[in-house]
């Protein structure tokens, strides 16, 4: 065998949630019977135009892609108020994480973030030989900056903030974390994930991308993975300062989204209506799963996404998955009774509550 690194051969591989194909397949149900509320997907296809405008590129895929995103980044540009330069696109938010850790990172740095969050924080330290360090929230669930900002030292190249935050759904407004920028030294880069900030309708909540436009240190992270219902494309992009920027590029394989993807993108922007009808559902949909556990006395903090996180108690995260399971929900465990649950359509969701029901029964006999 070939000599791996130690700290590669010591990850878990992330586990993103099992095709409905394949667990159709293992437990011998019908793939239409299969639900899957794992990887805060969204329940409704691409935006209208879009797989027109996806096909139509496919004609061209014997030519490389831009590799700059022209036609993309200029009309996002305008959409977000900001300058051609200030956007770098990626392969998903995710491989940005990797290129933003790898750029800044390295033997001997560290990076700090909240937890529990996105768990790519901790696979990109890695893979960039990157201490990283994981500090608890708070009481409220919610990113505790005035400790994350403690955890910060001279070695401190990389701060994660991910709001929301992934998997408690919780926020922070703009003045606190323009305040804990303002706490920590200017040569720290903080990477604000804003995967989901299309789902927020709290009126506390601001996206950082003004603080991004006027401090270097600051860039903020996007997907179009999630509302705008792109995730097999693997497309997102970052907000910052130009000279920021270039150097994450730097950093990043060359010809990293597809033309395909870039099509995709393209087309969906524009539809501000389509965004906010989307919005409202997904946040009536989400009120009803906080009613679900509600009523059954189950805790879970108020989330301002696309997802629900909620505790069992007594019981066991992977035990219980596989108790979803074998009903055909695929769900996410966290750890210690914790759960987390796609919001999706009506009749998924009235599914989940009918096999909630089913296993709270099952661990309260």
């Amino acid at each position: 065998m070939p000599s791996f690194r130690p700290d590669i051969t010591a990850l878990t591989p992330y586990e993103v949630g099992r095709p409905i194909a394949d667990v159709a397949r293992e437990l011998g149900f019908d793939v239409g019977s299969v639900i899957k509320l794992a990887s805060n997907e969204s329940p409704e296809g691409p935006f209208p135009g879009v797989i027109e405008a996806a096909a139509e590129a496919m004609k061209r895929a014997n030519r490389y892609p831009n590799p700059d995103c022209w036609d993309l980044g200029h009309r996002l540009a305008a959409e977000l108020g900001v300058d051609f330069d200030n956007l770098l696109f990626g392969a998903g938010s995710v491989a940005l994480l990797a290129e933003i850790a790898q750029s800044v990172g390295g033997p001997g740095t560290r990076a700090v973030y909240g937890w529990p969050s996105f768990v790519m924080y901790r696979f990109v330290s890695v893979w960039a030989m990157t201490e990283h360090v994981e500090v608890p929230l708070d009481d409220d669930f919610e990113l505790d900056l005035d400790a994350i900002a403690a955890a910060v030292d001279d070695d401190t190249r990389v701060v994660y903030l991910c709001n929301p935050n992934n998997p408690t759904g919780t926020i922070k407004g703009p003045v606190e974390i323009e305040g804990f920028v303002d706490s920590i030294p200017d040569s720290v880069l903080v990477a604000v994930d804003e995967a989901y900030h299309d789902y927020v309708t709290d009126e506390r909540y601001q996206t950082a991308i003004p603080l991004a436009l006027r401090r270097p240190n600051v860039v903020v992270l996007r997907t179009f993975s999630k509302i705008y219902s792109l995730a097999a494309q693997r497309i997102g992009y970052a907000v910052g300062q130009q000279e920021t920027l270039s150097l994450i590029r730097r950093a990043q394989a060359p010809l990293t989204v597809n033309q395909v993807a870039q099509a995709a993108a393209l087309a969906s922007l524009g539809q501000r209506d389509e965004v906010r009808r989307r919005r409202e559902t997904n946040a009536a949909a989400r009120r009803y799963l906080e009613a679900v556990f509600a009523e059954r006395g189950l805790p879970s903090p108020r989330s301002h996404a696309n997802f629900v996180a909620f505790e069992m108690p007594g019981a066991d995260s992977g035990e219980l998955a596989a108790a979803f399971l074998r009903r055909g929900v695929i769900m996410r465990p966290l750890s210690k009774g914790w759960m987390r649950v796609t919001v999706s359509s009506e009749e998924e969701n009235r599914r989940f509550a009918e096999v909630l029901d089913e296993v709270l029964a099952q661990i309260r006999r």
